[in-house]
């Protein structure tokens, strides 16, 4: 490995998390790992690239043997960039000059090492999608027709679920640009403010604080609006009275926060308010319940008993789930859910949020972002989780 001009971290922090997935490949008897999607190679090897907006290519694809070899299968183009931006000294190029294929490139490594036939890792179960076309797809299934395809989600997750100290870094500044751009947005709501003008100022405040990106917000308001989850936000101003509702967050250095932050102009109506402070109380009941050592489907019962005693038991919205992980994607796994076994480990991060709908009333409830600790659980996001009177 070597130390990039633009490498996300230093080269000891990639050592480390190839340490752990060859441990992992280890364990599976796994010889060899290929990873395709932009969250993934970024994670093991800081490969950084714009491309991975387009729709049409695969700007880079990792490949990691269980002997701590890494190899980055590229274009000719993409070379100079896989350089600046990842530890991996190993970038193997198709086109011409190259391998004829990117499927040749990509299995270059396990030719060199004798694994071409052996167990291969894939992207292929929960949480995770291979980022290649249908012919570059089909084209590395057929050089790896002699070997054995098994899934590599487990372990991936098992490495990517518990995040090290430089993670948590950045993911506590992410959430903290998040709190202080919603708040930005909501100090400067006005009635008749669309819905869009207030997602753009909260959107230039993370830009202003040190984001690099940011998801299109969930902003919606009024009756015709609240049934319509995760939908962006649209040109429709906002009214006296009507429930604003903002999920989402930026992207700070590769790093994902992700809340909801409610507030109304004017005065909500005392059922709103109670539907409110109901979810809103589920959400601080389950972080109560986030310790090390506890399964994560003990602290979804505590959410859904809370729930369930509850006037609103019938329009809780999530039952059996309440949230999920986040790092460098803004939903990773595990899963707050109620057929989630695995135990909670000082290291991971989630969003939790549970909430209650009800047609003509409002989604209502809110969302924080949590760190596991050694005795407890932080709360990332600080921050004015009441329903606001702007």
């Amino acid at each position: 490995m070597r130390q990039s001009l633009m490498l996300s971290f230093p080269v000891s922090e990639y050592e480390m998390r190839l340490k752990k997935i060859t441990e992992q490949m280890e364990l599976k008897a796994i010889d060899a790992i290929i990873l395709t999607s932009d969250e993934n190679t970024f994670y093991f090897s800081g490969f950084d690239s714009i491309v991975w907006d387009s729709k049409v290519s695969t700007p880079g694809v990792v490949i990691i043997t269980k002997d701590g070899s890494m190899a980055l299968a590229t274009t000719k183009g993409g070379a100079e960039t896989a350089r600046v931006t990842s530890c991996i000294e190993d970038i193997r190029t198709f086109g011409k000059d190259g391998y004829p294929s990117l499927a040749k490139a990509i299995t270059s490594l396990l030719v060199d090492k004798s694994l071409i036939n052996g167990r291969i890792g894939l992207e292929i179960g929960e949480g995770h999608k291979m980022h290649l076309n249908y012919k570059a797809s089909q084209d590395l299934f057929y050089e790896l027709r002699n070997a054995e395809i098994v899934d590599a989600s487990e372990i991936i997750w098992n490495v990517r679920s518990i995040k090290s100290p430089l993670e948590i870094e950045r993911i506590r500044e992410c959430c903290r640009i998040n709190t202080l751009g919603i708040q930005k947005g909501l100090d400067s709501v006005y009635e008749g403010i669309t819905e869009d003008e207030l997602y753009r100022i909260i959107a230039q405040e993370y830009f202003k604080l040190g984001a690099q990106q940011t998801l299109r917000l969930g902003i919606r308001a009024g009756v015709e609006r609240y049934s319509q989850a995760n939908c962006p936000p649209s040109d429709r101003p906002i009214g006296r009275g009507e429930i604003i509702l903002i999920d989402g967050g930026p992207i700070y250095k590769g790093y994902y926060s992700d809340i909801i932050r409610e507030a109304v102009i004017g005065k909500p109506t005392d059922y709103q308010l109670e539907m409110f402070n109901v979810a809103r109380e589920a959400c601080y009941k389950g972080i109560d319940a986030i310790k090390p050592g506890v399964p994560i489907n003990e602290v979804v019962k505590v959410v859904d008993d809370y729930m369930d005693n509850s006037k609103f038991a019938d329009i809780n919205v999530y039952k059996n789930w309440c949230g999920h992980s986040i790092g460098v994607g803004v939903h990773e796994f595990p899963m707050l859910d109620s057929n989630t076994t695995t135990i909670l480990q000082p290291g991971m991060t989630f969003a939790i949020e549970p909430y209650i709908y009800e047609y003509g009333v409002g989604s209502l409830g809110i969302e924080e972002n949590i760190l596991v600790t050694e005795t407890g659980c932080e709360i990332l996001t600080p921050s004015n989780s009441e329903l606001m009177i702007l």
